[in-house]
């Protein structure tokens, strides 16, 4: 699972470090704090798994002219392409028509940063090239770049590289102890230490069981080889991983995901993050919001999880059940949306009854079905080589506050025996103190949970961490961990007035 994460201006953050992150994470703190920032950073992490080769003709033959790399795969679980889908969260089009990038005679992609919308001048290198592997002999080129991937793709990954250019480095991750071999100077005590190596995309969602994944939880770590692409010795072989934290650089060159104030350096033109810790595959990631639970399933999800995933319609009854008893006996099946629209939604079918389409029901029940309709076939394929990972925001919209204790439970229980990370971004006190009651009855793992209030000033991101001791402490003396100033909630508000 990703542990630790070294933030060079992305979105409101022109710098953070966000450490000792663990399977269940909560996110608080006020508007603007970077809570939802920290979930599309980890998505776009996450979702980086197209193999391709990273190359700096300017840095040609030097070492570090050539490097393994990734960029965005071309769709999550849930079948959206990453860098659209944020796009569209955003109020703008999915896709960027203003990408510097031009697919090459050899089905590569080549970007000239000077051609970079609105960057005020040229990051610190002028271009770079994203060349598609080579296919096995005889097999069909899928890696190859086609022109409409030009507008989705404005990222790549450097897993692990062992030598990095000076000018690919910012100083806030070579302050943080983060060297291009990835070893990391961490003077912090019980700091977590990834076992694992990162997972690379099979590419077909459907292909979810090929193992691409560089195992490092032996004392001889030895690459496996899962496409053409892999065959090549990592460059890191020689570096003891057990001990040595996995860390992934990553790049991301479009202007409005770039902190833009105070620019000083070149490299400020680019937001640059390093994360540490295994990264999951991209078809084992689930980003869950409002924007979601509001769309229709996609076709490929929808097709592929009936076929791959047992009993996904009987367990999705059966999980809903739990969230809204009124539903339980109905039979639930996800079929083509109706008047004609594209993708699938939920039917609920009572026996003798005809089916409601899931969209139907109320805000909070569409919001729980099409969360764990995902999260059913998320946690159905997941195992220790496919580590998976969910992104939650706001658990809260619109659920009352039964509902959602329901749902929090169904969702932790679904989880807490599967190597799924979880990271929910919050502004509610009840899901607060339910974690908290969690905690206390050790229904959750207290050594594998914590809550960060996150703080965001002048682009700085700094981030406090509770406990179960410190959320007990401070629930049970009547404070707010999401609060840090004097305020009267309507509560406490009412009885300080009775007894004026």
């Amino acid at each position: 699972m990703i542990e630790r994460i070294v933030i060079h201006r992305f979105r409101g953050i022109r710098q953070g470090d966000l450490n000792h992150l663990r399977k269940f994470n909560l996110f608080i703190g006020p508007n603007n704090s970077g809570k939802t920032a920290i979930l599309e950073l980890l998505y776009l992490s996450a979702t980086s798994g197209r193999p391709v080769q990273f190359i700096r003709d300017d840095l040609l033959p030097a070492e570090t002219g050539v490097l393994r790399a990734t960029t965005s795969a071309r769709s999550d679980l849930l079948g959206y392409e990453p860098l659209p889908y944020l796009r569209q969260r955003h109020g703008k089009h999915g896709e960027w028509a203003g990408n510097p990038a031009v697919v090459t005679a050899e089905g590569g992609l080549e970007i000239n940063l000077r051609r970079v919308p609105n960057s005020d001048g040229a990051p610190p290198w002028n271009s770079f090239r994203l060349a598609a592997p080579l296919p096995d002999w005889g097999e069909p080129d899928v890696y190859a770049f086609r022109k409409e991937d030009i507008a989705r793709i404005a990222m790549f990954t450097l897993p692990q590289p062992t030598m990095l250019d000076p000018s690919m480095i910012p100083p806030v991750i070579a302050e943080a102890g983060i060297t291009p071999t990835g070893a990391a100077t961490d003077t912090t005590t019980a700091a977590p230490t990834p076992t694992t190596g990162t997972a690379t995309e099979a590419e077909e969602l459907d292909s979810a069981a090929t193992d691409t994944t560089t195992d490092t939880t032996t004392a001889a770590p030895t690459p496996t080889t899962g496409t053409a692409t892999e065959a090549e010795e990592l460059d890191s072989a020689a570096t003891d991983t057990t001990t040595t934290p996995i860390s992934d650089w990553h790049y991301l060159w479009e202007p409005d995901w770039v902190y833009r104030w105070d620019r000083q350096e070149p490299i400020d033109r680019l937001a640059v993050w390093v994360t540490q810790g295994r990264r999951p595959q991209p078809q084992q990631v689930v980003f869950f919001s409002s924007q979601t639970a509001n769309s229709h399933f996609t076709d490929h999800f929808a097709r592929w999880a009936y076929h791959h995933v047992k009993d996904w319609h009987e367990t999705l009854a059966e999980r809903i059940a739990q969230v809204f008893p009124a539903l339980k006996g109905a039979k639930i099946e996800v079929l083509d949306a109706p008047d004609d629209q594209p993708g699938r939604t939920g039917y609920v079918r009572f026996p003798n009854r005809t089916p409601l389409v899931i969209d139907q029901f109320g805000d909070g029940a569409r919001h729980a079905f099409k969360l764990l309709a995902a999260l059913t076939a998320l946690a159905a394929t997941v195992d220790d080589d496919h580590p998976g990972l969910l992104l939650w925001e706001e658990p809260e919209v619109c659920q009352n506050p039964t509902t959602l204790i329901r749902l929090l439970d169904v969702v932790f229980n679904m989880t807490k025996d599967k190597p799924i990370q979880i990271c929910i971004a919050t502004h509610s006190l009840e899901v607060i103190a339910h974690i908290t009651r969690l905690l206390q009855h050790n229904t959750l793992p207290q050594d594998n949970t914590l809550v960060f209030r996150l703080h965001l000033r002048e682009g700085l991101l700094k981030s406090a961490w509770f406990d179960v001791n410190n959320l007990s402490v401070w629930l049970e003396a009547g404070h707010d961990p999401r609060i840090l100033e004097d305020f009267d909630a309507p509560l406490q508000f009412q009885l300080r007035e009775e007894t004026v």
